[in-house]
């Protein structure tokens, strides 16, 4: 079966066919954002497991490393060159991504993307970063997974998403802490024992600080 792009639901119905646990799995991830849009975190983390989870299963491994999960689809030829690009590049992918979420300090990391020609950063520690990439890569990744089970099925579906993938720009960014607080409007001289902190501590008072340029904005609206 040949289409350009299945809706979700579609992919949920046609996955379930094959497993029904994969199938309510991939409904409870659509689920988990359409009952609370606080939900970002849980939800884009789930995706990203699933998505683990259903290539682990296809490859009979659920023993090995994502990395040579991927490298082993793509030598099966269930995944195109630029899908094993978007999956595994080491510094701007899925799978980046997905470790960032697991084990990192995510108050470094930001996705950079140009908007009306300007850089805008989107953190990842914030609820709305992680429902705006939901969006950007779950209808990709549904898709992928379904290819990927449809491998067993009589006929397997052909679905090209090198276009879609094309268009999209995975662009991690890290930061310092002395430039987060930059970016809020804080001079980093002005900030007591600063030096004398560790970087643990630094990114954790960026974080709960406020943004002096949102602040100045809101009095100059009071006061004009």
């Amino acid at each position: 079966m040949e289409k350009d792009f299945y809706s979700k639901s579609e992919v949920i119905d046609y996955v379930w066919q094959y497993s029904k646990y994969h199938g309510n799995l991939l409904s409870y991830c659509e689920q988990i954002v359409k009952d609370d849009s606080r939900n970002g975190f849980t939800a884009l983390i789930f995706l990203l497991n699933l998505t683990e989870n259903i290539f682990k299963d296809k490859i009979k491994d659920y023993d090995a490393n994502l990395i040579n999960v991927i490298n082993e689809l793509k030598n099966q030829g269930l995944i195109t060159q630029i899908e094993c690009t978007f999956l595994n590049d080491r510094n701007n992918s899925i799978r980046r991504l997905r470790n960032l979420l697991a084990h990192a300090n995510l108050s470094k990391y930001n996705f950079a993307f140009i908007e009306d020609g300007r850089e805008i950063l989107y953190p990842l520690t914030e609820n709305e970063t992680c429902i705006k990439l939901y969006e950007m890569f779950s209808g990709i990744l549904f898709n992928l997974m379904l290819r990927i089970v449809s491998a067993n099925f009589i006929k397997p579906f052909e679905i090209n998403l090198d276009d879609k993938i094309k268009n999209l720009e995975i662009n991690i960014k890290e930061l310092t802490p002395e430039e987060l607080l930059e970016l809020k409007g804080f001079d980093v001289s002005d900030v007591s024992n600063w030096e004398e902190l560790s970087e643990i501590d630094r990114y954790r008072l960026v974080e709960n600080s406020g943004d002096v340029n949102i602040y100045t904005e809101v009095f100059k609206g009071l006061f004009k």
